[in-house]
């Protein structure tokens, strides 16, 4: 659904463009059709600014997470970082049965 959205506002966009379109065309001839046209083309084009909008923000909320997510992760790294430690530093005895 999340790759849906977008591509769903996009093309509510056109149609509605396309509406206005023949609202334009049909404004002298026949009044009613292009009353029809002209409503149902602000209709779609609002519908399609909405799910836009509401993408970005969707969007834009995740990049915030994920870079604090980031920032935190590099943060921990960081401590890792400065610990420095060689072959001397490190003691390890193993304890096993005496055969």
């Amino acid at each position: 659904m999340k790759k849906l959205r977008p591509i769903i506002g996009i093309s509510l966009l056109v149609q509605s463009a396309t509406f206005f379109v023949l609202c334009l065309l049909n404004l002298e001839k026949k009044k009613n059709l292009a009353k029809a046209f002209g409503f149902f083309g602000a209709l779609g084009g609002i519908a399609g600014v909405a799910l836009l909008i509401s993408e970005f923000k969707k969007r834009k909320k995740l990049k915030a997470a994920e870079d604090a997510y980031l920032d935190e992760y590099d943060e921990f790294i960081s401590d890792f970082e400065d610990f420095d430690a060689d072959e001397d530093d490190i003691l390890c005895t193993f304890e096993g049965k005496d055969e």
